[in-house]
């Protein structure tokens, strides 16, 4: 088959790159069309060819305005790919976002109705994760545009067809990949002793991923375990009251490390290997890059019991799943899991096991290209 993935601003570019990647092993002509990267990437994916179309002139802005900027060029983005598409004629178009909603929905109807040309959405957040009425309103829009829509987890599923009234028939389920190109990545360690037991929280920090309910239990995790380290770092988006408590926190005798900046690839898999359990305290989530990165290095995790985390962590034994938003709850799973070597140990191989089966980007292209096929 001849597919076109289309991600406008490169929002999930190791997913696309994985995925990318898989359905050319399988033997399908694949085309990655998105933005150039603002920071360091990996190599393009073997075999995909990669197009730089979306904000060229736009990304030259400096600051704020360059989200206007964007607004104005992605309209004109959007044209600019019809010579391509007619010329090509593709026999998937794969959609991972659609920043203007209402334009990007009539262009791929557009699309499908005059080139003939099906176009598949992958929903990445079913529900959107600062909800209000106007973004249910997109979402639900958004979804209900396509004939056929990807979701990353049962809870993705039932959330699209039963809060957002989107027919059954339109929705897959197929699974984040894991991101096994992260083991391909050389890593840097954080500056933390050998031996010290580690908690990693990582990405970017917005507020509904729940650093606050972190830096609730994390007192009660370090009385239990005096010489315990909490590593956050990734990039504050959204939520400064939680990054000034975690630099005071920081400051004191806490245990606790704050590195507020965007994470170098090579530091995120440093920080992954060295800690002895990877957290995420989400507060809402339909699935996450960080926990497949995490599956993928074999890391043990505990994380809150919202969206699909469940589905992956509690099902395949990768690690403890506690209720959101009860740190009491978050600080005896962690004391728990640091406490117990062996345990770690199974929940690792399970982590590793999970991502070469199941969550194999192999597996995952297959149940893609019968989503195409359709």
């Amino acid at each position: 088959m001849r597919i076109v993935i289309v991600d406008p601003r490169g929002e999930t570019r190791p997913y696309d790159d994985a995925l990318a990647a898989a359905l050319a092993a399988r033997g399908n002509d694949v085309e990655l069309v998105t933005s150039a990267p603002r920071v360091a990437q990996p190599p393009a994916p073997a075999g995909v060819a990669v197009r730089h179309a979306f904000y060229r002139l736009a990304d030259r802005v400096p600051g704020g305005a360059r989200k206007v900027a964007r607004g104005l060029e992605h309209p004109l983005d959007l044209l600019a790919l019809a010579p391509s598409l007619v010329r090509n004629r593709p026999d998937a178009v794969h959609v991972q976002w659609l920043p203007l909603g209402t334009v990007d929905r009539a262009w791929w109807r557009g699309v499908e109705s005059l080139l003939g040309v099906p176009v598949t959405y992958t929903a990445h957040d079913a529900l959107p994760n600062n909800p209000s009425p106007k973004r249910l309103r997109r979402a639900a829009a958004n979804a209900r545009a396509f004939g056929r829509v990807i979701v990353h987890s049962v809870h993705g599923r039932n959330a699209l067809v039963d809060e957002l009234g989107v027919d059954p028939t339109h929705v897959h389920v197929i699974p984040h990949g894991a991101l096994t190109a992260y083991r391909d990545v050389t890593p840097i360690a954080p500056a933390v002793p050998d031996g010290v037991p580690l908690v990693a929280m990582l990405g970017l920090l917005r507020p509904y991923k729940g650093l606050d309910i972190l830096l609730d239990a994390w007192p009660t995790v370090r009385a239990a375990l005096p010489d315990a380290r909490l590593l956050v770092a990734g990039r504050v988006l959204g939520d400064p009251d939680g990054a000034s408590r975690l630099e005071r926190m920081a400051a004191e005798d806490s245990g606790v490390i704050a590195d507020l900046r965007f994470t170098p690839t090579e530091e995120f898999v440093g920080a992954m290997l060295r800690a002895d359990v990877v957290v995420l305290p989400y507060r809402r989530i339909d699935q996450s890059g960080v926990l497949f990165a995490a599956l993928a290095l074999g890391c043990p995790l505990v994380a809150t019991r919202v969206g699909g985390f469940a589905e992956v962590v509690e099902q395949y034994g990768a690690g403890l799943v506690v209720p959101p938003e009860d740190p009491a709850a978050l600080a005896e799973a962690l004391i728990e899991v640091l406490r117990d070597p062996a345990r770690r140990d199974a929940m690792a191989a399970a982590s590793r096991a999970a991502a070469d089966g199941p969550f194999s980007w192999d597996a995952i292209a297959a149940a893609t290209e019968q989503v195409y096929a359709e």
